[in-house]
């Protein structure tokens, strides 16, 4: 009978032990995403909705999206027109975007965004 009450016990905890990691990667998975508003650190902002995005131009675009990534093309007005720009999220904090150019010899290091901090 002892041997049984030990497998239990085990059982008991290691299920404890599932269950509360799968809670904390929930948790986790909901937290993040690249939405939000992204400042450089030039001082540029881009603003992620989805697929919807608002340019450091003030354009607003359709790109491709996922909840870690977003890429678009620059509209035509804009520095970098005809290029497209990828983000890829770092963490909550943090977005790493990079301008593609046609000549990717010609591509500008990636530059780390952060959120934009909301003053009032």
């Amino acid at each position: 009978m002892r041997s049984l009450g030990i497998t239990m016990i085990v059982s008991i905890k290691r299920g404890l032990l599932i269950s509360s990691m799968f809670l904390a990667t929930t948790t986790i998975a909901v937290a993040d995403q690249i939405d939000g508003t992204w400042c450089s650190p030039s001082g540029d902002s881009m603003t992620i909705e989805g697929a919807r995005i608002v340019t450091p131009g003030g354009n607003v675009v359709t790109g491709t999206y996922n909840r870690h990534h977003v890429d678009y093309e620059v509209p035509p007005g804009e520095a970098e027109a005809g290029n497209r720009v990828s983000a890829d999220q770092l963490n909550d904090e943090q977005i790493r975007v990079i301008v593609i150019g046609k000549d990717p010899a010609a591509n500008a290091p990636s530059e780390v965004w952060t959120k934009c901090q909301v003053t009032s």
